[in-house]
């Protein structure tokens, strides 16, 4: 429902921008071929356009880390009411993406991997197999954003 009336609301916005030769966006949709190749413009296309079904298909052939974790990125993912810090440690761990030895690494910030444990230190490593900070149940159980994983994230942040 909500789509159909963006999608009304933007086919009355290109007839009324064709009527009116003096609004700036009256150039581009009567010159669509002077438009940069890589704009698609809505009125070009010849049938309305499933914004839904081509995100899904995106996300299918995205190449996401971890993204066995996520069922359905629509839906708010578990723990998306922690506080702010939790939250971006909690999501840099879902990516894992963030402050661990190879990334330092990687961003030239440190010239050393490797973990107090003499490990290779990766977002990885740290959850699930090093023996000074992992998590019982490893990146499944943080993602779940129960007690345990947020007491888990609350001392690893201190």
């Amino acid at each position: 429902m909500i789509l159909l009336c963006i999608e009304l609301f933007l086919f009355n916005s290109v007839l009324k921008a064709r009527a009116h030769g003096s609004w700036p966006l009256h150039h581009d949709i009567s010159n669509p071929l002077l438009r940069l190749t890589s704009r698609k413009p809505l009125w070009r296309e010849s049938e309305p356009v499933d914004i839904n079904s081509q995100w899904r298909e995106s996300w299918k052939s995205a190449s996401v880390v971890n993204a066995h974790l996520v069922d359905d990125p629509k839906i708010r993912q578990l723990g998306f009411a922690l506080p702010q810090q939790q939250w971006s440690l909690l999501n840099r761990f879902r990516t894992g993406q963030g402050h661990c030895g190879a990334c330092k690494k990687k961003w030239k910030l440190s010239d050393s991997d490797q973990c107090s444990c003499a490990e290779t230190q990766t977002i990885s490593h740290i959850v699930e197999s090093c023996p000074q900070t992992r998590l019982h149940g490893g990146l499944s159980k943080l993602h779940s954003a129960d007690d345990d994983a947020i007491a888990w994230l609350t001392s690893y942040d201190s």
